[in-house]
């Protein structure tokens, strides 16, 4: 179907040069409700407008196709082969064999996973006409990216099998990059107009916000990138239109999928490019963990923030809220508006003195801005023995602390790094998709395969789920396990190895969750157990050694450091991230070891930089790239050469976020390049 590609990539030069809404003809004043608003705000207005459409019907879609699915020639515009010649009406699909015989109705989001309720199962803004064999191949699987060896349409242009996007390894649908965009932004559209009726439907779109769960949003956004949109689209919005009555806003204002799904959340729409204030940096609906510290210290957990916006016009206030708000302080909390729109840093603090986990609120009002900024804050007290954040982070060292121990007459100190360079290959111990109860694992309590899923627990009886018996010995184990809660449930998944927990996972939708396993045996057992009324679904697990990190100590650690709380680590390196434990000891028998804290050296090395070399590092799952030339490209990739996403720098320091996994970063100018490896992590 060569012949039907409108010059695609010829129009990449243009949309960076033209607004859309110069060539799409939304009625006038169709968006002005959503003009102002923000993130989810935006998104419910959004849902409101597009919601405003005619039912055409099932069967009327076959007529609505005629008007916006034809291709310039008069046939069938298929979007999942390119070898087919449909006449409408003529090739319906009643019964076929092969690919190229009929063309029939395909749900892009498949209507199993919404019960075929209307009016999803009739919208024309994801129900397409396609080839009906290739159709049959999707089946209900979700849109992914497959490897090499997988099946495929005429051509490779459609191709399915197992995922190899990150965070799913369940089989799906890869459609041909010329459409990927197109898709995409069906989805953003679906996520969009049904965000108020979504229940978790398909393990894809989830009931908050912004309803797409992560993986797939991840790759959805580097889809809506690549490909971004077509004149095929612009014609087909308009066709839609005046067939159904709606539009789709991702068409007529690219700049809505990072307003709502990206990373200018906070942003307001304006799409005629006033100077709207708005706070940049903290995300409104983001999380901010203040770490483990203990009831029996003083001083509190410190952490800086910096509070950013633009055109911000008076002073901002900083204001602590919530059940547990007396835990937590920020100063300064009032800002003037030069501060904000310059970029300046208070200081979050948090402390109790009674044991438990804590929450509260940051909320960021004044300066303008059409609503407030909401940040969660989390932390937790324990009444024991805890390695406290790192302090006097230099280029080359660290002090390390923590609380004292009742009864300790000494401590020991372990510092170590992660080497990536000695990780022996990669290699598959396990991979299991529940869409059934596989026969090789054993079950107690209440489990049962439900919709593609396994679930464990019931509302009166435990349930759990083991592996056969799995060798786990390497060392350099890693299990990756994705699952949900079921239906309302606080769902918590506790996973063990042999009979000894290893990790609690809270679900909060669809989770993907890489547990490190260093202690397994030749013949281990993986559990994965959900409690009564606390039920989860599990997805999938995939079990691997290699590819990942050895732990390295560093020269002369552990070592014993005296009956003191706090201790400086020097001869570090710059721009690599350490890790510290403390062992207690009492005479000489050593005590439970504490948890483990992670610091870089990365930040205050900056000053120490040449002028003409650029920092690129990673703290947890944030990028940082420090010292860029202005207008420089930043542009990453996953491991096998898959373009991910770029941006232009407007700044020496940029940061945003990655998802999990192990990138290749490459800066770009006029006069320089760098390209590094960097891990994403939590």
């Amino acid at each position: 179907m060569n012949h039907t590609i409108h010059n695609r990539l010829g129009l990449v030069a243009i949309v960076s040069l033209i607004s859309f809404s110069l060539w799409a003809e939304a009625p006038a004043g169709y968006y002005d409700a959503a003009i102002g608003k923000s993130g989810e705000a935006l998104q419910k207005s959004l849902s409101a407008i597009i919601s405003n459409a005619d039912n055409v019907g099932y069967d009327g879609l076959w007529e609505v196709y005629k008007t916006t699915d034809r291709r310039p020639d008069g046939k069938v515009w298929d979007m999942y082969s390119d070898a087919t010649d449909f006449t409408f009406g003529t090739d319906k699909c009643g019964n076929y064999k092969n690919e190229g015989d009929c063309y029939n109705r395909e749900h892009s989001v498949p209507k199993s996973w919404f019960s075929k309720a209307s009016p999803m199962y009739s919208d024309a803004w994801h129900v397409y006409p396609t080839d009906g064999k290739i159709n049959s191949y999707r089946s209900n699987n979700p849109f992914g990216e497959v490897g090499s060896g997988a099946s495929s349409s005429k051509n490779g242009f459609s191709k399915w099998g197992s995922c190899v996007t990150p965070g799913y390894t369940g089989t799906v649908f890869e459609p041909n990059d010329e459409y990927k965009g197109d898709f995409a932004r069906t989805y953003f559209y679906f996520a969009t107009r049904y965000q108020d009726r979504i229940d978790n439907w398909g393990g894809i779109f989830i009931s908050t916000y912004p309803h797409i769960v992560k993986w797939q949003l991840d790759m959805l956004l580097r889809w809506n990138e690549l490909d971004p949109v077509s004149q095929k689209e612009i014609d087909r919005n308009d066709a839609v239109q005046k067939e159904q009555g709606n539009r789709n806003p991702f068409i007529d204002y690219p700049e809505l999928v990072d307003l709502i799904f990206g990373d200018r959340r906070n942003e307001p729409f304006s799409p005629m490019g006033e100077d709207t204030p708005y706070i940049e940096t903290p995300q409104g609906g983001s999380t901010i963990d203040m770490g483990t510290t203990s009831v029996n210290v003083s001083d509190p957990a410190t952490m800086p923030l910096q509070i950013k916006g633009r055109n911000i016009t008076e002073d901002v206030v900083l204001t602590i809220e919530g059940a547990n708000s007396d835990c937590f302080a920020v100063n300064p909390y009032t800002l003037t508006a030069d501060a904000v729109n310059n970029g300046a840093t208070v200081e979050l603090s948090y402390h109790s003195s009674q044991v438990g986990a804590h929450s509260a609120t940051l909320k960021i009002t004044g300066g303008g801005i059409a609503s407030p900024v909401v940040v969660n804050l989390t932390g937790e007290a324990v009444d024991d023995f805890v390695a406290l954040p790192a302090r006097n982070i230099t280029y080359n060292s660290f002090v390390a602390a923590w609380t004292p121990k009742a009864g300790a007459t000494d401590y020991e100190l372990n510092v170590w790094y992660d080497d990536y360079s000695s990780s022996t290959p990669e290699k598959e111990i396990l991979n299991t998709v529940f869409s059934s109860k596989p026969d090789t694992w054993t079950y107690d309590g209440y489990t049962a395969a439900e919709n593609g899923k396994l679930r464990l627990g019931s509302g009166s009886t435990d349930g759990s789920a083991t592996s056969p018996a799995l060798d786990l010995s390497a060392g350099d184990v890693s299990i990756t396990v994705v699952a949900e809660p079921y239906n309302n449930d606080q769902s918590v998944l506790y996973v063990s190895v042999d009979g000894k927990e290893i990790k609690q996972i809270t679900l909060d939708g669809t989770t993907t969750t890489t547990i490190p396993v260093k202690e397994g045996t030749a013949s281990s057992k993986i559990t994965f157990m959900a409690k009564k009324d606390h039920r989860a679904y599990l997805h999938s697990v995939v079990v691997k050694s290699g590819g990942g990190f050895t732990s390295v100590a560093l020269d002369g650690y552990p070592r014993r450091v005296g009956n003191v709380n706090e201790y400086e680590v020097t001869g570090l390196t710059p721009t690599v991230q350490y890790h510290y434990t403390v062992t207690p000891y009492e005479g000489e028998t050593a005590q439970t070891v504490s948890n483990t804290v992670s610091v870089s050296t990365v930040a205050s090395a900056v000053d120490e930089l040449p002028a003409d070399h650029i920092l690129i590092f990673t703290s947890g799952t944030t990028l940082h790239i420090l010292n860029a030339p202005m207008n420089a490209v930043a542009q990453w990739y996953t491991m096998d050469g898959r373009l991910c996403g770029s941006r232009v720098l407007h700044a020496e320091e940029s940061e945003w976020e990655l998802p999990e996994g192990f990138y290749i970063v490459r800066v770009v100018s006029r006069s320089m390049q760098s390209t590094v490896r960097v891990r994403s992590a939590q």
